[in-house]
């Protein structure tokens, strides 16, 4: 499936926007069904709500039912608080008599080891399916509908409110407690879903619903596991459109994950990297912790989306500073370079001994002169070069008195995103929330959090500029992988090669050496042989014919049906590019510096195909050791233009041909001096 294709989802608004609710295993004694019965209250659930056990006629002066079929009318949605073993038959009672949809707090359907665990989870996804109903969980904690007052959640948040954030989680217990601390900092929701097992309601149903959603307009996402990640890209695509932005903080970063492969780029290419590499392709923003998703949806929250990553940071203190630039260079920030005319404009505002850069450190321009240093901020607001801003502030906290005029005037005069945060994180009180709702623009804590916020939405921001590339078709031909045909392949999508000839025998090498010029590399070609190097199959500088001759002698000796391959000894700086087909998200390919070395370092770049020049180009700049191509050290510069060109190439000719490899990979590619192109050392390619 492409991201651009549609699928149908299942009716998660029978769920969520329900009309009548019955919570069955209603109890007095009941920590959880007591605990959403109060929720229910507390929200002003504006629908129908039932009470349902045998044992009880009446439970905090509403009336109790002994059964589903003695209700007044079928409910829309069952919260179901009974024992595992007694679902299944009231789900079906509950399908026949009309009801829509069910959320199952219960364990026991698939989610361990045990074979009568998982025939229950089959047997509600056969409900399910037969009847029409659908579920949430099982082994979930409900779901907050704001605008419905439907709270079927069953641990207390106080502070809950409305908002543009739609939220979906697979774990229950750290839903329940990110959102109480994100209520606290002032994040509003539309929705908020536990999902639990996904037996029958999955995250790209949930997912769906938040993208047709007219009053959602930010999704934030924790996530184990992805059931259907096909549709779950297409959903993705589709809120990229809509200009939803996605947050992302997913499990299963560890090398646990990663999968075996007789491919490098198979090996350095776990399911969290290729993950990655979705992410960038569809524009969410992934982020690594609980605390960062709480920072980056605060900053996405206004809707302000920069036109590029540039940021300009203005603080009032020197160690705060400091810290800064620490960690600017840490994370990469981009930095926006400050026009001549920000220059001269801020040059008379600070202090003489301070320096007018970016970041900016006021000073007492900035202590106790707020007006000044929105006056400050402004001019950097103004600069063209700047994209968004970052500004040192915090909330006021009782007994604490501050009007927001200043910081509600400065948002009013810019259209581009503004956050002011501080060094560390603080407690909010019902003034600091008033306060930064007036105020219009986020408040962010912590600098690590704060940057990672910035560049999240220099990301999104830039995404949005351009189109999903959409994959061709695979119309390549097998014939075209052999031989001479793949040499010429391999030419046309901009591959070099280096000076080279086959040969049957040593004898032959030999001569065909003396063609190319010496030194020579000499590589035994055979079938059983996939890693020439580990193998032993490859002998490098190779001085004179009679050496070569020895040598091929040795390597023949190696494999039964073999060949001996020369080529010149390319002088250059080696790079590993690789695609393959990752069974989840489609191909993929992969950049990395070194040869051998990138499986040491894990220096590597990922991206979904097709990858373009321009998209190369970006994959080489995300590279610790991108520097050794641009020259150091009295090297000359190497030829990224050309390397740009190859990978772009790579893209091309694995997408047209993967439904004949399972893996292709030029490892090395050596880059020569600029102006030089590049060369194919080692072309592998595995076949499916």
């Amino acid at each position: 499936m492409s991201t651009s294709e549609t699928f149908k989802r299942r009716p998660v608004e029978n769920l969520l926007s329900a009309r009548s609710v019955a919570i069955v295993g209603a109890s007095p004694k009941g920590r959880w069904p007591m605990g959403i019965y109060r929720n229910l209250k507390k929200a002003k659930y504006a629908g129908k709500l039932y009470l349902v056990n045998p044992n009880y006629k009446e439970i905090a002066e509403d009336p109790c039912y002994p059964n589903l079929a003695a209700l007044p009318e079928p409910p829309e949605h069952l919260l179901m608080l009974i024992p595992t073993k007694a679902v299944l038959s009231t789900l079906e009672e509950a399908a026949k008599l009309g009801s829509k949809a069910a959320t199952v707090y219960s364990a026991g359907f698939g989610e361990g080891t045990d074979p009568e665990g998982k025939k229950r989870g089959e047997a509600l996804r056969d409900l399910c399916e037969r009847t029409g109903m659908v579920a949430c969980g099982p082994n979930c904690m409900g779901s907050f509908s704001l605008k419905e007052g439907l709270w079927s959640f069953p641990t207390a948040v106080p502070l809950l409110k409305k908002g543009p954030v739609g939220l979906i989680f697979q774990s229950g217990g750290s839903l329940g407690n990110w959102i109480k601390g994100a209520s606290e900092r002032g994040i509003g929701f539309t929705y908020a879903v536990s999902s639990g097992n996904e037996t029958s309601l999955d995250l790209v149903d949930y997912l769906s619903f938040l993208v047709e959603d007219d009053e959602t307009k930010l999704i934030a996402l924790m996530v184990e596991g992805i059931r259907r990640p096909r549709e779950f890209m297409t959903v993705a695509a589709q809120s990229l459109k809509k200009n939803k932005p996605i947050l992302v903080i997913k499990l299963g970063r560890s090398e646990m994950g990663k999968r075996q492969a007789i491919s490098h780029t198979g090996a350095l290419a776990g399911s969290d990297e290729v993950f990655e590499a979705v992410c960038k392709r569809l524009g969410m923003v992934r982020v690594p912790t609980l605390e960062d998703l709480t920072e980056t949806t605060l900053a996405f929250m206004p809707g302000r989306i920069p036109r590029g990553t540039r940021a300009a940071i203005v603080v009032n203190s020197g160690g705060m500073k400091g810290l800064l630039c620490d960690h600017t260079e840490e994370l990469n920030t981009d930095l926006a370079p400050l026009s001549e005319a920000t220059r001269q404009a801020v040059r008379p505002l600070i202090p003489p001994e301070l320096v007018v850069e970016n970041p900016l450190e006021c000073g007492v321009a900035g202590f106790g002169d707020e007006e000044n240093f929105i006056k400050i901020v402004k001019f950097h607001a103004d600069d063209d070069n700047v994209d968004l801003l970052a500004i040192h502030g915090e909330l006021p906290r009782f007994p604490e008195k501050r009007e927001a005029t200043l910081f509600k005037n400065l948002n009013a005069t810019t259209d581009k995103p503004i956050v002011a945060f501080a060094r560390s994180t603080y407690s909010l009180t019902d003034e600091s929330r008033v306060f930064q709702d007036d105020a219009g623009i986020p408040f962010l804590q912590g600098i690590k959090p704060t940057l990672r916020a910035l560049a999240g939405l220099g990301f999104y921001g830039k995404r949005r500029q351009s189109e999903i590339g959409s994959l061709p078709a695979a119309s390549g031909s097998d014939a075209d992988l052999e031989g001479e045909r793949l040499n010429a392949l391999l030419q046309r999508h901009g591959i070099g090669l280096p000076r080279q000839a086959t040969a049957a025998n040593a004898a032959e090498a030999a001569e065909k050496a003396k063609q190319i010029g010496f030194p020579v590399a000499l590589k035994l070609v055979a079938p059983e042989i996939v890693h020439k190097t580990e193998s032993g199959a490859v002998v490098l500088g190779v001085r004179n014919a009679a050496e070569v001759e020895a040598a091929g002698k040795d390597l023949l000796a190696k494999a039964s049906k073999a060949h001996l391959l020369v080529q010149e000894m390319v002088q250059g700086t080696e790079v590993l590019v690789g695609a393959r087909t990752d069974p989840q998200y489609g191909p993929f390919l992969m950049v990395g510096l070194g040869g051998i070395f990138v499986e040491v370092l894990k220096d590597v770049a990922l991206r979904l195909l097709p990858v373009s020049e321009g998209e190369a180009l970006e994959m080489l700049k995300e590279l610790r050791g991108y520097k050794i191509l641009t020259g150091v050290r009295g090297q000359p510069p190497r030829d990224i233009k050309a390397l740009a060109r190859a990978i772009a190439g790579v893209s091309e000719l694995f997408a047209a041909h993967r439904e004949h490899l399972s893996d292709f990979e030029i490892n090395p590619l050596m880059v020569r001096p600029e102006g030089q192109g590049v060369a194919a050392v080692d072309v592998r390619l595995v076949r499916k």
